[in-house]
């Protein structure tokens, strides 16, 4: 009799654990979107940034890249998620708050577009050259780029990024005419300044920076109001007399506009759990990021701000920064 109960009760016992299962894995796991190709710095960041979520254990987030058209296609998909999907685009903020008025092709407003969740990191940015351009300084490179066309050139990740108007302003303020050349991603820009295909990148300076510190490339200046840490060498485009390239970035974390407010507070309190935790940290601080967590107010102002910063700056212009 004993023995009969028992059985009913392991078997009961059985069943509900089992069932907790099934819900368990028939819950969707969410999707983290790269705006950019795999083994770039972001793809780095938002791979890390699942990892620290996933160790959390309150969720499952799967990276998925979406390269191409400098973050647009990654910010259409989380747009024009359905509803129920479960769905976070990563992307710099050039993407977010600058995308919209230097694509002519495709115009979205952050502001009712998208939901801003999470600030992750802050980071500047740098103009490095190859060795084949025998420079060693800015004002060098550009003097051999204004005697020579064939070295008159700078790739980025993409049309329309902060990188991209970083290299106009530097031609306008030089006098050089510098052709963009534009990648997929930062990966393959920089790859292609090691292999000689182009003379110069401009880039994050953590994206830079391993091969710089290789000699593979040379560092000549950077975006900061004053020199980045982790390249204290390297001169600001302040300090080389031009005041017009200062530009601190950052990367977010946005969901679609329908989201509900509970759940982005839900993200944003994980988001930056997760920011605490020393692996996420150290992996941050490894590329030459710097962890900047923020509330879902902040960030919102912030996004908004930059938005409308870069509408004032880019107004009248006369240059889409497009294709």
């Amino acid at each position: 009799m004993r023995m009969r109960a028992l059985s009913r009760v392991l078997a009961v016992f059985a069943l509900a654990v089992c069932a907790g299962a099934a819900v368990q894995a028939a819950e969707p796991a969410t999707r983290l979107i790269v705006g950019f190709q795999a083994g770039g710095g972001l793809d780095s960041v938002a791979r890390a940034l699942a990892d620290a979520l996933n160790r959390d254990g309150g969720q499952k987030v799967i990276v998925e890249n979406r390269p191409g058209a400098s973050g647009i296609i990654a910010i259409d998909a989380v747009r024009n998620a359905r509803d129920g999907d479960s769905v976070l685009v990563i992307l710099p903020s050039g993407s977010i708050t600058m995308t919209p008025h230097t694509n002519k092709h495709f115009k979205y407003d952050p502001r009712r577009d998208l939901a801003p969740v999470a600030r992750l990191a802050t980071y500047t940015l740098g103009i490095a050259v190859g060795p084949q351009t025998g420079a060693a300084t800015l004002p060098d490179f550009l003097a051999r780029a204004r005697r020579s066309s064939a070295l008159a050139a700078y790739g980025t990740a993409g049309v329309g990024l902060s990188p991209h108007y970083i290299g106009v302003k530097l031609a306008g303020e030089s006098g050089v005419n510098l052709v963009h050349v534009p990648y997929k991603g930062a990966g393959p820009a920089i790859n292609d300044a090691l292999g000689g295909q182009i003379p110069a990148v401009i880039s994050t300076v953590p994206a830079l920076l391993p091969a710089a510190r290789d000699q593979r490339l040379k560092l000549l200046a950077t975006t900061g109001s004053r020199r980045d840490p982790i390249a204290a060498d390297v001169p600001t485009f302040a300090e080389l007399g031009y005041a017009g390239l200062e530009l601190e970035e950052w990367f977010g974390i946005l969901a679609p506009a329908a989201t509900p407010p509970e759940t982005v507070a839900r993200w944003n309190a994980a988001i930056n759990r997760a920011l605490e935790s020393n692996a996420l940290r150290d992996a941050l601080a490894s590329q030459g990021f710097a962890p900047a967590p923020a509330s879902v107010g902040a960030f919102r102002d912030l996004v908004i701000a930059d938005y409308e910063k870069w509408g004032n700056a880019l107004r009248g212009t006369g240059d889409t920064f497009s294709n």
